[in-house]
């Protein structure tokens, strides 16, 4: 009951939640020439690649979805959710000032340093569309299961990113174990594949990704126009708020020895 009423009092820091997010957001993009095409970038330059391969040269095709639409689609959320796990695990490290001299919870900086990736995935997102219109695939209702999907996503990023946080407090090699755990992560997610090209057997164990499930809802709300199963939404969801808690409850374990050792 404690631990939820901490997760409660975040809402009295929203100011400073707010404040930190901007500094997160000017910082990245200071004196950067590009700015925010990056967020653009980055997918469009790895869908490109991935769709000459697969698209192109071995002429792959997923349920008449353009290759390249599908690849960008999957980059679009997976470089958000990458992203903010790799923000999130240094967002400590990288306050030292912040955690040693300030009394506020510090689970705010990991918010932050999630947060703080929004504008990313609401440009990248903008181009998405664009390209879905490019490609004359109809706009329906159905596209605002983007909503949850992408809510979802939010609640699990936060989750892994405070272990993290946490932990590479303690033990600075996870710097280095995180982009590599990241890389394995998307192989075993359907970003630059669907989950209907996997083989029957296999694809249950590839489903217990939570990041499967909310790809492919993305995915068929945007170019199929139809709902996901709600069974398996809520599951999803449970999925997500299950790490999330648990994170949250270490995190705040954890909290009292961050000053002394960071």
């Amino acid at each position: 009951m404690q631990d939820f009423v901490k997760i409660i009092k975040i809402w009295q820091y929203r100011q400073l939640l707010y404040f930190l997010t901007i500094k997160e957001i000017k910082v990245r993009y200071k004196q950067a020439f590009f700015g925010i095409a990056w967020a653009i970038l980055t997918p469009l330059s790895q869908a490109l690649v991935f769709a000459f391969i697969f698209g192109i040269l071995l002429k792959t095709q997923i349920n008449n979805i353009p290759y390249l639409l599908l690849v960008f689609s999957g980059f679009t959320f997976w470089n958000f959710f990458a992203l903010s796990i790799s923000s999130a695990t240094s967002a400590l490290t990288g306050n030292t000032n912040l955690v040693t001299k300030s009394t506020f919870p510090k689970e705010i900086l990991v918010l932050a340093s999630v947060f703080g990736r929004l504008p990313d995935l609401l440009a990248s997102l903008t181009m998405l569309l664009i390209m879905l219109a490019f490609y004359q695939i109809n706009f329906s209702m159905q596209l605002l299961w983007i909503i949850p999907m992408f809510a979802i996503e939010v609640i699990l990023a936060l989750g892994i990113g405070l272990f993290f946080a946490a932990a590479n407090v303690y033990f600075r090699d996870i710097t280095a174990l995180v982009p590599l755990l990241l890389m394995l992560w998307l192989y075993l997610t359907p970003v630059v594949y669907s989950l209907s090209l996997i083989p029957k057997a296999y694809q249950f164990f590839i489903s217990l990704n939570p990041m499967t499930g909310i790809l492919e809802g993305v995915r068929g709300s945007l170019f199929l126009q139809k709902s996901p199963d709600i069974s398996a939404l809520i599951l999803l969801m449970c999925i997500s708020l299950t790490i999330f808690i648990i994170n949250f409850i270490l995190f705040k374990k954890l909290e009292k020895g961050f000053a002394d050792i960071i």
